[in-house]
C-alpha cells in the first residue's frame, strides 16, 4: 500500500485499509452491508457480479476483522444458511483504536530493537 504523500492527508478509509489490509472488494462489500439489513453471500455476489466463493472469502475476512456479524439460520426441512450484517460503527471504531494502539507499541518496540 502506498503511503499518502502528506501525513495530514490520512483519512478513515486509508487508515482502515492499512490496518486491516482491506481490498477494493472488501470495501465494496462493506458499502453494500452499510445500506442496512442482512445479506447472504449469494445476494452480495450478484450485486457485485462476482463468483459467490469470491464474495464469501471477502465476507469471512470482514468477519475476522470485526466489521461484520455472521449469523446462522436453520432451514426447517434441513440445512442452514448464513447472513451477514455490518456491526455498529462505534464498536468498530473502539476496536480499531485498540488495535492501532497495540500495533503502534509493537512497531515502536521492533524499531527500538534494531
Amino acid at each position: 500500500m502506498k503511503l499518502p504523500s502528506e501525513p495530514d492527508k490520512i483519512d478513515c478509509d486509508w487508515a482502515l485499509q492499512c490496518l486491516y489490509s482491506l481490498t477494493k472488494l472488501d470495501k465494496k462489500i462493506l458499502e453494500i452491508l452499510r445500506s442496512g439489513g442482512e445479506f447472504r453471500s449469494k445476494e452480495i455476489s450478484k450485486k457485485l457480479d462476482k463468483d459467490q466463493s469470491t464474495a464469501y472469502r471477502s465476507l469471512e475476512k470482514l468477519v475476522w476483522c470485526g466489521f461484520v456479524y455472521k449469523e446462522r439460520h436453520n432451514i426447517r426441512k434441513g440445512g442452514y444458511y448464513f447472513t451477514y450484517s455490518v456491526r455498529p460503527v462505534n464498536m468498530i471504531k473502539e476496536e480499531a483504536l485498540e488495535y492501532l494502539d497495540r500495533w503502534y507499541e509493537n512497531m515502536k518496540k521492533a524499531i527500538e530493537d534494531l
